[in-house]
């Protein structure tokens, strides 16, 4: 598997860079795993704050394009992505933003609730 990169723009304002990157001769689609430990080495960035956001695969190639973001702080990172994001790349805090998915739609449940309750009053 040999990685790529073909683009790589630096987004100061959310503290990131963005990468686009291709992988020639893969006869399967690569782990995010694999991929994020190969453009973390490639960027010299911490595979624990590189994220991979897309993978595509053609029907019948074995080109795969994608797109990942290096951040430089983990607490930014944590802001700034989508829960399915951060579950895809850290399956092992996968149930800890599950379960803080869930608290928060309970929260958002109850006050719905509450402010159908003062109307009707």
């Amino acid at each position: 598997m040999k990685v790529e990169i073909t683009s790589k723009k630096s987004n100061p304002l959310l503290s990131r860079e963005e990468i686009e990157f291709k992988v020639t001769d893969s006869n399967v689609t690569p782990k995010i795993q694999d991929l994020k430990t190969k453009i973390a080495a490639l960027t010299e960035a911490d595979s624990e704050l590189t994220l991979i956001t897309e993978i595509k695969q053609g029907f019948g190639t074995k080109e795969v394009k994608g797109k990942a973001r290096t951040y430089k702080e983990k607490k930014k990172m944590k802001e700034t992505e989508l829960d399915y994001v951060l579950g895809r790349n850290f399956p092992e805090e996968k149930a800890k933003i599950k379960k803080a998915r869930e608290e928060k739609k309970a929260i958002k449940e109850k006050k719905k609730l509450e402010s159908k309750k003062k109307k009707k009053k």
